[in-house]
């Protein structure tokens, strides 16, 4: 290694540097100045490795005990615990982790108790998170009751009247709250929930407490006394998130009727049937007066039918038969003795239930997949069907990240155009391959917000038709239709499954969700990359999933894999093929194979490219309050850059382990948080270290 220093000073200094961090607050690191001007952003301190000291307000596994399972989810392998400085409220507040392996210590901590440790400050969806670098039993420094919980109404965190994320709510994050008499509306599956106001402001309520996931939400309707939990905020469509961590953080004041269990039967309808519609309405603190069916055909008006309680919970209503190709769309509302209501769904702008009136037996992939209200959901969502088509990615196509949303993949197309590709699962489906026309059979399920057809305990059942069938042609989209709207929207729906591609595209970002390089030192990489057609809207390319050598270097290591090409910003591609998908909130393009990486074209910036590593004197020095600092690479790599004071204590991060290009770059240094003094300046870069110093007179 060869390092360049002024002095043997220095040379002491780069070894002991590394030695101690900076001591901070929680509200150093959280504390975002001029939120309504400049919005939420990163951590002034993102990328730092800090020392901080706070009261654990949620242990880390279930009672405190690692044999429970972990309460907070914060991903897999890590386990993880909010912690809040008990001498602030607002910006006080933050989740730490501990990446695998989990240390023993760190596995039974309690609520109450104050640690100190010391880790990297990381963004997740502009979601401030603390990542401990190690922990033991000397991290442990007291013990206290932990702060009660922030008096907070839904305006602190929402737009009064609406769904529309408050800029403010920032200086809220991870901290604990109590907000109090809400109702509730929206459940899911997952125990997730929303909550509203008497203004009607609504906020959503997460699931990351083990307590809460997968458990039964309250019924829509209910009214809390309260509901206390840690503030989570991001850019992605999960937005401002209530987190509820022990059991006891809910109260209920008032239960509504409960609605659940929505059959039909038929399943599959045809002219002139009669539907009988089933539901399962019950009424914890009571009894159900009146329940009654509302549908509509064709998006006309809202038809009223009474419903009967044959026998127990069960009540139902028949919907008259039609004689002509319809959809029916229809909701359930209920009133329990107290004169409680409930609508159910409660959004019946986007998930009312619906089945379709078909002149015709057999079903259609575009069938299954139609999906008119922007909810994402199948009429066929629950039921048993049989479709065919022909497979366009098989497992060799689709590996999968190792995630449960992006596993190995199958997909089967039945001709093109809108709905009409869908996911196929199940151990019958592994050894099909592209161009099979198969003919499958097993349950439609609502997978991670993905339509297919199989799930983990009833597989799809398949039987092959025959082989080496020419592929449906891609259908051509503008970057722009896809863009990054939500989960359900129609207009990107309609393609979820299908085989499409983007024409004469440009690279906007090679990381969509953080900077150049591997997602190392508090820089976040999901192996996805922003492309825009002539539109100049761009839209997420997933570049781990698909069996190619493309690549935008998210993982450490990668850029000394043989064959891998790495993506950079500004290349073009004739087009970009492949299966549209939905996971973490966006629609994606997942390329499959190389062919699907049409056309491209390096752009390169005509330059002279240096023959050596070189660190600049800053200049202006003395400086007062900011200075430049030149350093040149002879090739591309990953770039530290820090900032010490005389004593070798760490005081700013400029570049944390980030890629950079092989040519010369300036970087901005802003002192004006400093105290006039000696500082020093010490850039690695692969296997160079320099360090020069720099006085600082204000």
């Amino acid at each position: 290694m060869k390092i360049f220093f002024t002095s043997i000073f220095l040379f002491v200094l780069s070894i002991n540097v590394f030695a101690q961090y900076e001591e901070v607050t929680i509200r150093d690191i959280q504390y975002l100045d001029s939120l309504l001007d400049n919005g939420d952003r990163e951590s002034p301190l993102n990328g730092d490795t800090v020392t901080i000291t706070g009261v654990v307000m949620v242990p880390p596994y279930i009672s405190a005990d690692p044999d429970s399972g972990v309460l907070m989810y914060c991903g897999s392998g890590s386990a993880g615990f909010f912690m809040q400085d008990t001498s602030e409220t607002d910006w006080s507040g933050i989740l730490a982790i501990q990446t695998s392996p989990i240390s023993p210590d760190f596995q039974i901590l309690d609520s109450g108790t104050v640690v100190k440790i010391t880790g990297y400050v990381s963004e997740y969806y502009t979601t401030t998170e603390f990542f401990i670098t190690s922990f033991d039993a000397s991290n442990i420094v007291g013990f206290k009751k932990r702060p009660e919980p922030v008096e907070l109404t839904l305006d602190s965190l929402k737009e009064i009247g609406t769904d529309i994320n408050k800029v403010t709510a920032e200086k809220w994050e991870g901290v604990y709250v109590i907000i109090r008499n809400v109702t509730t509306t929206e459940r899911n599956s997952s125990g997730g929930f929303r909550i509203f106001d008497s203004n009607n402001t609504k906020l959503s309520v997460g699931t990351k407490s083990n307590y809460y996931y997968n458990n039964t939400a309250p019924a829509d309707g209910t009214v809390l006394d309260y509901i206390k939990g840690y503030i989570e905020t991001r850019t992605d469509a999960n937005g401002v998130t209530l987190n509820p961590g022990f059991r006891d953080d809910m109260k209920v004041k008032l239960y509504s009727p409960s609605v659940s269990n929505i059959v039909r039967s038929p399943v599959k309808v045809t002219y002139g049937q009669d539907v009988t519609i089933t539901a399962q309405i019950t009424d914890q603190d009571g009894t159900i007066d009146t329940a009654k069916l509302y549908y509509r055909v064709n998006n006309g008006t809202n038809n009223a039918l009474l419903m009967i309680n044959s026998e127990g919970n069960t009540w139902q209503a028949i919907i008259p038969g039609l004689s002509d190709s319809s959809v029916v769309d229809f909701f359930v509302y209920a009133v329990d003795n107290d004169n409680n209501k409930i609508m159910y769904p409660a959004d019946t702008t986007q998930n009312r239930y619906f089945y379709l009136v078909l002149g015709r037996t057999d079903l259609t992939i575009q069938d299954i997949q139609f999906s008119p209200f922007g909810g994402g959901f199948s009429a066929f969502n629950g039921y048993e069907v049989t479709v065919s088509g022909v497979v366009t990615a098989d497992i060799s196509d689709i590996e999968g990240d190792g995630g449960s949303s992006t596993g190995p993949s199958v997909y089967l197309q039945n001709g093109t155009g809108p709905w009409s590709g869908i996911r196929i699962f199940g151990t019958e489906t592994d050894s099909v391959v592209r161009g099979d026309n198969l003919t499958v059979t097993g349950p439609v399920y609502e997978n991670y917000s993905v339509t297919q057809i199989g799930t983990t305990t009833s597989g799809a059942v398949v039987s092959t038709n025959s082989t080496s069938n020419s592929l449906p042609d891609p259908e051509s989209l503008s970057t722009s239709e896809i863009d990054e709207v939500g989960d359900g929207t129609v207009q990107a729906e309609q393609w979820e499954g299908v085989l499409v591609q983007y024409n004469n595209v440009t690279v906007t970002d090679e990381n969509a969700d953080g900077d150049p390089g591997p997602a190392v030192g508090g820089n976040n990489n999901y192996g996805e990359m922003f492309v825009a057609d002539e539109s100049n809207q761009s839209t997420r390319v997933e570049l781990q999933v698909g069996t190619h050598h493309y690549d935008n270097f998210w993982e450490e290591g990668q850029d000394t894999v043989a064959g891998l090409i790495r993506i950079k910003d500004g290349y073009t591609f004739e087009a970009l093929k492949g299966i549209l998908f939905y996971s973490h909130s966006y629609y994606k393009l997942m390329p499959r194979k190389d062919d699907d990486f049409v056309g491209l074209t390096d752009i390169k910036q005509e330059k002279n490219i240096p023959t050596q590593y070189n660190v600049s004197q800053n200049y202006p020095n003395p400086f007062n309050p900011s200075t430049k600092i030149q350093y040149t690479l002879p090739v591309e790599g990953n770039v530290i850059l820090k900032i010490y004071n005389i004593l070798g204590k760490e005081v700013k991060t400029l570049i944390a382990n980030e890629y950079r290009t092989a040519g010369s770059h300036t970087v901005t240094f802003d002192a004006h948080d400093l105290p006039s003094g000696v500082y020093f300046y010490r850039l690695q870069a692969g296997n160079i270290i320099s360090v020069k110093k720099m006085i600082l007179l204000k």
